[in-house]
């Protein structure tokens, strides 16, 4: 099966892990050409994406569409003003219009429920960040528990934020709401198979909330099933595609192992984990299911207590974890490892306490907690669908959820800032990623937690070090 891809952007996570895991299913996913998509700032061209639907729809069997590149050009694009309400909405129209004639082909399609926050372009934007991300907060404490303490720091928080941002944010936030709220009727009439709302960046209070209260009245009034909400943005485009590979076939059954406070919320969302863990499930088709060959270990904080990943975490606990991981690894199941015990990479000290990593089926933690069951749960499902392990997607999990996002990408922003370059807005890319490249040389030796290294390139896909792309994988062997 062909599947058309209109990605969420450029990125890896949304563009190539996508094309590798539908083929390594069988399938092939189509996706824009290079100059058809974003560039970091530029968003997307929106007649050029008309141009693709147009031009590969009719070829496709399914159809992944994110709903923030047809309507502003990707997800940074999502956050900017370039695209008025009117457009916006005429936009979802005329989608909708070229849907129409193609009313056999499935669509799953994706949202993103604005962040609590700005987007943080540079080092300059940091401190902002954090105020709007606070004004948030207790703007939407103080709304729903009525503390004058949170509306004292809410208007503290609000001091520090420039008025012309401000009021930009919330400009922004309503006109991004009229499109989710287009996107629930799109659902309701039937011109999407499902709907996937996905709320990044944000916190258990905060003005996110109240977004999700108008799509859940509107979702009530419409009375819409196929409608998902759970945390998550980045990951939303592979488990989509995941979902159009599940189609006509039976559902997934998979142990669900929980090592840790299943109960924790992690950073940068608002519900408990265990409650996405439930909601990504369903949505992808896999079925919960006690002693059944694949096995999902969700291994969250011991103390319930999710910190940024990069630090060792010598807790007796994580051994436990280990002996808890090999003793399904033995049993000669298919063990995957969703790693949250850190937000944004992996846990050096789990994978240490593993004596045979080389037979774990899959791993996963680059970046918030949804965003790592999202990217997990559709390689177990492309690997159920091709019958075997994805080998080199596996290794490029490691090398970029575990070596990257936990050590590599803080001594590549120290190096870039001794430089005298931001490590959010790089200028000399070709000399970051020659640092990148060294960097990977010196870690391989002392923290691959494989019998052997594979041969692998790691560039930089925008020229910032938040991410990095891990491609050409030649695996191992011994």
């Amino acid at each position: 099966m062909r599947i058309l891809c209109l990605p969420l952007d450029s990125r890896p996570c949304n563009t190539q892990w996508v094309r590798e895991l539908v083929a390594w299913a069988g399938s092939e996913a189509v996706l824009p050409q290079e100059e058809e998509m974003d560039r970091f700032f530029t968003p997307a061209p929106h007649a050029a994406s008309r141009a693709f639907l147009e031009r590969e729809l009719p070829g496709c069997g399914a159809a992944v569409i994110s709903l923030d590149h047809w309507c502003y050009g990707g997800l940074l694009a999502s956050r900017a003003e370039d695209v008025s309400p009117e457009e916006a909405l005429s936009r979802v129209e005329e989608l909708k219009e070229i849907l129409a004639r193609h009313p056999q082909t499935p669509v799953f399609m994706s949202s993103v429920i604005t962040r609590s926050s700005i987007s943080t372009l540079s080092q300059d934007d940091l401190d902002v960040y954090r105020a709007m991300t606070d004004y948030s907060f207790y703007t939407g404490r103080y709304a729903q528990e009525g503390r004058e303490e949170d509306a004292r720091l809410a208007e503290a928080a609000r001091k520090r934020i420039p008025e012309a941002v401000l009021g930009k944010v919330m400009r922004v936030r309503a006109r991004n709401l009229r499109v989710n709220l287009a996107a629930v009727d799109l659902a309701a009439e039937g011109r999407v198979r499902a709907l996937s709302l996905l709320q990044e960046d944000t916190q258990v209070y905060g003005l996110p909330r109240k977004d999700q209260a108008e799509i859940a009245r509107r979702l009530a009034k419409t009375g819409a099933k196929n409608v998902f909400l759970r945390n998550g943005a980045d990951e939303g485009g592979t488990l989509s595609a995941a979902e159009a590979l599940s189609m006509g076939r039976e559902s997934l059954p998979a142990e669900l192992c929980f090592l840790g406070d299943s109960g924790f919320t992690a950073l940068y969302e608002d519900r408990p984990f265990a409650q996405n863990v439930e909601n990504a499930c369903l949505e992808i088709g896999i079925r919960p299911q006690a002693g059944s060959e694949n096995v999902l270990f969700v291994c969250c904080p011991p103390d319930g207590k999710q910190k940024e990943a990069g630090q060792e975490r010598e807790d007796p606990a994580i051994a436990a974890y280990g002996a808890a991981i090999e003793k399904k690894v033995r049993e000669g199941r298919r063990v995957y490892v969703l790693d949250v015990i850190g937000a944004n990479g992996g846990s050096l000290a789990l994978l240490r306490c593993l004596s045979c990593p080389e037979k774990l089926w899959g791993y996963s933690a680059w970046n918030t907690a949804s965003n790592s069951l999202g990217t997990l749960l559709a390689q177990m499902v492309s690997d159920s669908i091709r019958g075997s392990r994805n080998e080199a997607f596996y290794q490029a999990r490691l090398l970029d959820d575990l070596l990257y996002q936990t050590v590599i990408r803080f001594q590549l922003a120290d190096q870039l800032k001794a430089w005298g370059e931001d490590p959010l807005r790089i200028r000399d890319r070709k000399r970051a990623e020659e640092a990148l490249s060294r960097l990977y040389r010196e870690a391989l030796p002392a923290r691959w937690p494989l019998k052997t290294t594979p041969h692998f390139r790691a560039t930089l896909p925008w020229n910032r070090s938040f991410e990095v792309k891990i491609s050409e994988v030649q695996t191992g062997k011994e």
